[in-house]
């Protein structure tokens, strides 16, 4: 099929984001002559269960009427298509993340999969999923919503709009090791103070250190 064809859904997609370290290292083995595995698609939709990276390469390397090899499958549901999406990715290619598995529980939970089958699509045991929802899940407009390692405190809340915003926007580590970055940058006087935009930002970051210093005070 031509790479025109296919459709990157991304509500069916495990992960949180296309990689492009990954598209490059993929585009760099098509140069050299490797075959890629084939894209598995839906037969009825022609949406990506399983490639995106794959049809990312192959897009930016030949464009979009190249001809790419497809494996079509046929899928009851939109629930059934996103568990062997879930399946595929774990069985291959880079690992999902911590974070990446969250995500895939809260979907699947939106999808209504029973437990077993999410067990099963991720490799994991009951015990650990129920362990992971109770330290990285919150909800979010009533549903399940998954946490990064930078918002867990946030776990078994209801997100206001703004925190659901900071959650997709967040690195994804501690917010200590974000916090000790700048105190290792002024210790070390390593800071740009000759760029308007560092300076700027610790300024706006004194300004809300001090406005929320005065508030718990």
């Amino acid at each position: 099929m031509k790479v025109s064809e296919l459709l990157l859904d991304y509500d069916l997609y495990p992960r949180e984001r296309i990689e492009p370290f990954n598209v490059s290292q993929m585009m760099e083995a098509l140069k050299a002559g490797v075959e890629l595995p084939p894209i598995v698609i839906d037969r009825k939709s022609q949406r990506v269960v399983d490639g995106f990276h794959r049809v990312r390469a192959y897009q930016k390397l030949y464009g979009l009427d190249a001809d790419i090899p497809v494996e079509l499958k046929s899928y009851k549901s939109d629930a059934d298509m996103f568990a062997d999406a879930v399946r595929l990715n774990s069985k291959h290619g880079r690992p999902l993340s911590t974070y990446d598995r969250v995500r895939c529980i809260a979907k699947a939970e939106l999808f209504k999969l029973e437990p077993e089958v999410i067990s099963s699509m991720l490799n994991m045991t009951l015990e650990t999923i129920a362990e992971m929802k109770a330290k990285r899940f919150a909800t979010y407009k009533m549903e399940p919503f998954a946490l990064k390692r930078t918002t867990m405190h946030l776990a078994g809340k209801e997100l206001s709009d703004e925190e659901a915003d900071y959650n997709v926007k967040a690195g994804g580590m501690h917010q200590t090791f974000y916090i000790n970055q700048v105190i290792a940058m002024l210790e070390a006087d390593t800071v740009n103070w000759d760029n308007p935009k560092v300076t700027n930002a610790l300024k706006r970051l004194y300004d809300l250190l001090d406005k929320a210093m005065t508030v718990r005070a």
